[in-house]
């Protein structure tokens, strides 16, 4: 045989016997756990529509499962579970074959490499459902994995979950305690009111005083009537005729001091406090009214707060494996085979090709 061709010929043997020893031998068995798990919200409805309907909106579940799915997959977790499983020394343990083991001088961000390629993450966009496929070269360690992932997934979703609800609470919280400072400070206010003026409501004061003054005058006006009436045939100087005069004298009076109750020439009467009342009552009916809108308000970012509160349901529990199914030995070795047969063919034909050119230009 053509000494290049042999060479040729046992470099295409070597690496399928480097295949079959490597597959059929050395390599060591990996355990794979799988679990499925969906993100469910305490609103019913889940999606939403954009245009009348025409453009699907992604649901707060989508956006959350989309999250978790970085968050599996990011340096983060990556640390966390070495910390919780001491992965670092599961994966660099000397009975694992050279080629699947992770380097013992890895740097963190090699582990983080390495361990993308141990964590398999789907996220399936129609059903809304995260598929979580972990490797490990123990059964126990691969199911031990998957729940810690599915664990921590979980409190960041109930974290995302509270800080909302707190947020929305939060908000309408502080608009009531505005509302409550200003209903109290409305109150004292009309507490300092009463107790300067010494008046606790200067318009039923007045109303009082209105009625007050409107029978005033319909006694004096019978007065004056009877006076006319006696005076057709009494004396002005008889006693009756006088009794009658200071009647109507005294009505007289008692209607002048009630209307300068209403308002003196110095401007302090009970018209001049309702004026300054007024404005406090419009204000104290606002308070009520704010105050009311912010218990309104704080009632509905409740109902709100547990409709938008999000739960991670897993509803395929991580397994625990019964028989390692990886590497598919067999698979893995024809497949190996396969392609080294390829690039010899790949060879063979270019090196027929330029010697054929070769042969031609002679």
């Amino acid at each position: 045989m053509n000494p290049v061709a042999l060479r040729v010929t046992v470099a295409a043997i070597v690496p399928v016997l480097v295949a079959l020893i490597y597959f059929g031998v050395i390599a060591t068995d990996r355990y794979v756990s799988e679990s499925s798990v969906v993100v469910r919200s305490g609103n019913s409805s889940n999606s939403s529509f954009s245009l009348g309907g025409l453009l699907p909106v992604p649901s707060g579940s989508a956006q959350d499962l989309v999250v978790v799915s970085d968050f599996i997959q990011s340096m983060e977790m990556a640390v966390y579970l070495d910390k919780k499983l001491e992965l670092r020394d599961h994966y660099t343990n000397s009975n694992v074959d050279f080629v699947s083991r992770l380097e013992t001088t890895a740097t963190t961000e090699e582990y983080h490499q390495y361990l993308q390629s141990m964590i398999g993450v789907v996220y399936e966009e129609s059903s809304e459902v995260i598929s979580v496929t972990t490797r490990a070269f123990t059964a126990s360690m691969a199911q031990d994995i998957n729940r810690e992932i599915i664990r921590k997934s979980e409190e960041l979703i109930n974290q995302l979950s509270d800080r909302i609800a707190r947020d929305t609470l939060g908000i309408a919280k502080k608009e009531l305690d505005r509302a409550i400072a200003n209903a109290k400070e409305i109150s004292g206010r009309r507490s300092r009111f009463a107790v300067e003026n010494e008046s606790f409501d200067p318009g039923v004061e007045t109303n009082s005083l209105f009625g007050s003054i409107a029978s005033l005058d319909s006694k004096l006006s019978e007065a004056r009537a009877l006076y006319t009436e006696k005076s057709a045939y009494l004396r002005e100087s008889s006693a009756e005729m006088r009794a009658i005069k200071n009647r109507i004298s005294g009505l007289q009076a008692e209607i002048s001091r009630e209307r300068s109750r209403l308002s003196d020439e110095s401007g302090q009467g009970v018209g001049h406090l309702l004026e300054q009342y007024k404005p406090l009552l419009v204000e104290e009916e606002l308070a009520k009214q704010r105050y009311a809108a912010a218990l309104m308000a704080l009632e509905s970012a409740r109902k709100e707060s547990q409709q938008q509160k999000r739960y991670l349901e897993t509803f395929v529990q991580p397994n625990l494996p019964t028989s390692s199914t990886e590497p598919d030995r067999l698979f893995d070795a024809m497949g190996s085979i396969l392609v080294t047969f390829l690039l010899y063919a790949i060879f063979a034909l270019c090196r027929a090709a330029v010697r054929e050119h070769i042969d031609f230009a002679h």
